[in-house]
């Protein structure tokens, strides 16, 4: 059995005989108190689950992130490159090429059949510090609150003869659709195909530990 250490930035394995961790390149004089004990993934209801083996890679094709679907990401946040205390935010990304929004000119519902007929899909589990999970909760709960407000006012501006008020509370209702939509989003999909996820809207410090994608 290899002696081995432990890289402190990165949390890779390496030989005793490496001068450097091979994927960040921190030298192992670094590592001057024993590494924490690894933990598992803390989703949003509190429930933990052991952390999936890191079988897959990760790499940065300038500002995304190319992934594997089966990879693991460091226990950052994506967002700031803060420390991410074992917290994962489980997302269930899908993607499908821009040309079928072109079908949304032709009609809504060809458009969702082949939306969900075509698209790929991934589970990928994104670190966020305490500050941007409580800004993410923040946002959310503004949106629901003007949603149901705007929701309840449609119906009834409108039968107590209120047209303008209506239109108003109408306008607000779709407004908070799309700022839930946003407000929920934490990275971008640009794309997925059989294997491969390519993720946007990542800090970059957290990309820079990432080698480039091989050619």
């Amino acid at each position: 059995m290899h002696a081995s250490w432990k890289c402190p930035q990165c949390g890779l394995v390496n030989f005793a005989s490496d001068p450097s961790c091979k994927r960040c390149g921190a030298p192992p004089q670094l590592q001057a108190q024993p590494a924490p004990a690894t933990v598992g993934i803390v989703l949003e209801d509190g429930y933990v689950m052991p952390p999936p083996p890191m079988t897959g890679g990760i790499w940065r094709e300038q500002s995304t992130l190319v992934m594997t679907k089966d990879a693991t990401l460091p226990d950052r946040c994506v967002k700031c490159d803060a420390p991410a205390n074992g917290f994962r935010l489980r997302r269930q990304l899908s993607w499908h090429h821009p040309a079928l929004f072109l079908v949304l000119f032709v009609a809504w519902l060809i458009y969702f059949i082949l939306a969900m007929a075509l698209r790929k899909r991934a589970t990928v589990y994104l670190g966020l510090c305490h500050e941007h999970y409580q800004r993410r909760r923040n946002f959310l709960a503004v949106g629901f609150a003007v949603l149901s407000l705007t929701f309840v006012s449609v119906p009834l501006a409108f039968a107590w003869e209120y047209p303008a008020v209506g239109v108003l509370a109408l306008f607000g209702f779709l407004a908070s659709i799309i700022w839930l939509a946003f407000a929920a989003r934490v990275v971008t999909v640009k794309k997925i195909d059989d294997r491969f996820v390519w993720l946007t809207g990542v800090n970059e410090n957290y990309l820079a530990r990432f080698p480039s994608v091989p050619q």
